[in-house]
């Protein structure tokens, strides 16, 4: 028993050492001694993207880092796993005594903790000798997904009106598109990129945690993501728009997710820069795996960076995030908050109506700007790397639909800068200039690009009275909604709704409903008007029952996971374990109680419990037979350490945990032989068969009781943990036998393993 307390000692010793080494930001304070020529850095086509949007070829941001102080803090560290130009910094591993080092080191500016982890989750795919990696931003592929695969890739197309491009033989060219993922896993051998592999498209690649240029293997998102921007199914069919453009893949991400894809995020989008690209999709995110609501301002370091690359004539797309089913987050994840970036939500396939798709993230950011910008399908027609093709959702999938489409825009309009085209994508919109938090502006619509969009006739009418507005629909138009909000002073939105068809031909609305609202702005039918209001009302109320999102009540508070501070959760287990031990019996187990946890990705908790404890012996001396059962009700306190694998849905628990009997008692089912003080047997005392013998509150039990304890436990939608639990008890069941139990020193087995059931309300 000593070696094993010995072991687990030295485990959770072990833990503790590893917690000390931790990932850091180190940004210097200068890039003093370096020299820079952008004539043989740079491809021809960033020259010429710099030359065209303004950009200087010679910014500071642009020159290399400072050899010597790399190479200083690199010897200060476990681990210099990247570097970034733009921000003028590296990430390292190193010892908590060691940043403080660096810290002090007279070029250096700041350094700062990486805080915190993640886990990617869904389809797997590894090439040999690597470890597994999942995919991102909760892609779940839909195997025998709802649905015709076909109908799907035309409605994907259609809802942007693709053939409008098609028809004018717009695919692309002569843009170059990098795509930052996971991995790519077959890519290489796929049939739905035969033609960028027969034409010579794919122009480079790099993996960024391997530092190699192997990406063709890992997260099998990308792949997916990939498809929709450029891939063909069998017959030849577009998944994507933009089959003519150039492609360079970039695997930033791996499993588990650290904080370190932050800065190869930032790597990339400069390795992207330097090769000319004129596009990057990010269907990537962070977001409350590892960051808190308030921090959705735009002035994370990977929102800087993606600022810098727009600011460089690139344009980005970004998925919204896949948070919109948790209302404890109710804003977008990083770095979609940036101010440049084109950030795309997610709504149900469906080419009549629209409909927000349940998990899409909802704007705005935390500062209160306007996202997310555009919105297309957030299910789609890929490219399934095991195989053939599948059908799979996550605002994933509508970020590179959205690249697609802005590449085949940008080949209409090339003296556009970046900037522009996401101005001109926005306007595109059909809803556009109407705006709110789960659409945006709207799907994008080719026909702007082509000269082909109708103008719209006035299909409602505004009539104000002394307390009510009435909006007067002029006609029914099949397949259009009513889209209304409310603006504030400071152009936040009060709140939004959408009819899917007006019941009546007139909508009514009470004046004192609209509260401080400034403005009221409403699109039907492809026609948007606007009505000052006077903004004397008190409080936004709901305008109907079928409101869509109402942001004064939600997005103003920002309440996340996180700013919750601790976490409680109620938990049940229950175990009922054989033993072969000289017992030759069993214990069952049954517990209920709370758990208290705070922290991000590694939490600290404690928790209390009440616990019932049955455990059974069965022994033979001589010729008699013998039956002991002891119970014990338990009052139990625990202190552990949580680490939350997110992605995966996957917790792990190690801690230690103590208690008090409250009541102990043993019951003899048998003859009992007493034992005297040399522990020799006495006469057995008159056995009666129709009674037990009952001994309460015995010498023979321990009243406390001690050990360690680990669990593993799978979260369902965040609310349940299911799981398996052990522990080891370390203390002793029987502290001194005043009947026979068998040989003194037996005891129950100290292992207990058993099943948990975790709920957090």
């Amino acid at each position: 028993m000593k070696k094993l307390f010995l072991i687990c000692l030295m485990g959770l010793l072990a833990m503790a050492a590893v917690a000390q080494e931790k990932s850091y930001w180190v940004f210097f304070t200068d890039k003093n001694d370096t020299q820079f020529d952008p004539y043989t850095y740079f491809d021809a086509k960033a020259i010429a993207r710099y030359q065209q949007c303004g950009a200087d070829l010679y910014d500071l941001s642009n020159y290399p880092l400072n050899d010597g102080y790399v190479n200083t803090v690199e010897g200060y560290s476990i681990e210099l796993f990247g570097a970034s130009r733009w921000l003028n910094a590296v990430g390292v591993t190193a010892t908590e005594e060691n940043a403080l080092l660096i810290e002090q080191l007279p070029f250096v500016a700041k350094v700062q903790e990486m805080a915190g982890s993640g886990i990617l989750a869904a389809v797997t795919q590894s090439r040999p000798g690597e470890t597994s990696n999942a995919s991102l931003d909760k892609a779940l592929p839909f195997l025998n997904g709802e649905g015709d695969p076909d109908e799907i890739l035309t409605d994907q197309l259609k809802r942007f009106g693709g053939q409008h491009f098609i028809d004018h033989g717009i695919d692309g060219k002569g843009l170059r598109i990098c795509v930052m993922d996971g991995g790519f896993p077959k890519v290489d051998t796929h049939p739905a990129f035969k033609h960028l592999r027969d034409n010579h498209q794919i122009l480079k690649t790099y993996n960024f945690p391997n530092k190699r240029e192997d990406v063709y293997g890992w997260s099998t998102h990308g792949t997916m993501v990939l498809s929709c921007i450029a891939g063909l199914n069998e017959q030849g069919q577009k998944l994507g728009l933009a089959t003519g453009a150039e492609f360079l893949l970039a695997r930033t991400e791996i499993d588990p997710e650290p904080f370190k894809e932050e800065i190869w995020w930032a790597q990339g989008a400069e390795w992207a820069d330097k090769n000319g690209v004129d596009i990057i999709n990010s269907s990537l995110g962070y977001g409350k795996d590892r960051h808190w609501t308030k921090d959705m301002d735009g002035t994370s370091y990977v929102a800087k960076a993606a600022n810098k690359a727009v600011e460089k004539g690139i344009l980005i797309c970004n998925s919204a995030g896949n948070e919109g089913d948790d209302q404890r987050w109710m804003t977008i994840i990083t770095p979609s908050d940036a101010e440049n970036v084109l950030c795309v939500g997610g709504i149900v396939n469906d080419l009549e109506f629209y409909h927000h798709i349940s998990f899409s993230s909802f704007g705005p950011t935390a500062d209160k700007r306007r996202k997310p910008d555009v919105c297309a399908f957030g299910t789609a027609a890929v490219a399934n790397p095991s195989g053939g093709f599948t059908n799979a959702s996550g605002t994933s999938f509508s970020s590179p639909l959205t690249a697609g489409f802005c590449a085949c825009a940008w080949q209409t309009r090339r003296d556009l800068t970046a900037l522009q085209m996401k101005e001109e994508i926005q306007k595109s919109a059909d809803l556009y200039p109407y705006f709110d938090y789960a659409y945006g502006f709207g799907v994008p619509q080719a026909a702007y690009f082509t000269g082909e969009k109708t103008t719209t006739e006035r299909t409602f009418d505004f009539v104000e009275g002394m307390d009510d507005i009435k909006i007067l629909f002029n006609g029914k138009p099949t397949g259009h909604e009513a889209f209304v909000n409310v603006e504030g002073a400071d152009g936040v939105l009060l709140g939004y709704y959408k009819l899917d068809i007006p019941k009546e031909d007139t909508i009514t609305l009470k004046k004192s409903d609209l509260g401080t609202g400034t403005q009221l702005n409403v699109s039907y039918g492809g026609f948007f008007d606007s009505l000052p209001l006077n903004g004397q009302g008190t409080a936004f109320q709901p305008l109907t029952e079928e409101m869509a999102h109402v942001n004064n009540a939600q997005n103003s508070t920002f309440k996340a996971i996180k700013e919750e501070g601790w976490q409680n959760t109620f938990f049940f287990q229950y175990d009922y374990n054989l033993f072969t031990d000289v017992w030759n019996g069993f214990n069952r187990h049954l517990a209920f109680g709370k758990r208290h946890y705070f922290g991000k990705t590694y939490k600290i908790g404690f928790g209390w419990s009440l616990n019932w404890n049955h455990f059974v012996a069965k022994n033979s001396l001589g010729v008699d037979d013998r039956k002991t059962i002891m119970r014990q009700i338990q009052f139990r306190g625990e202190l552990l350490q949580r680490i939350v694998m997110r992605r995966i849905g996957v917790n792990w628990d190690l801690g230690a945990y103590g208690g008090v009997n409250l009541t102990r008692r043993v019951e003899l089912r048998d003859k009992v032989t007493f034992l005297d003080d040399n522990h020799q047997a006495v006469n057995p005392a008159p056995y009666d068969e129709s009674v037990s013998t009952y001994l309460t509150g015995c010498t023979a039990m321990n009243r406390f009781e001690y050990g360690l304890t680990t669990r593993i436990s799978y979260s369902i939608a965040n609310m349940i943990n299911v799981g398996v639990y052990g522990q080891y008890r370390l203390s002793d069941i029987i502290t001194k036998q005043d009947f026979l139990i068998g040989d003194p020193a037996n005891q129950p087995s100290p292992w207990s393993i058993g099943i948990e059931f975790e709920i957090a309300p």
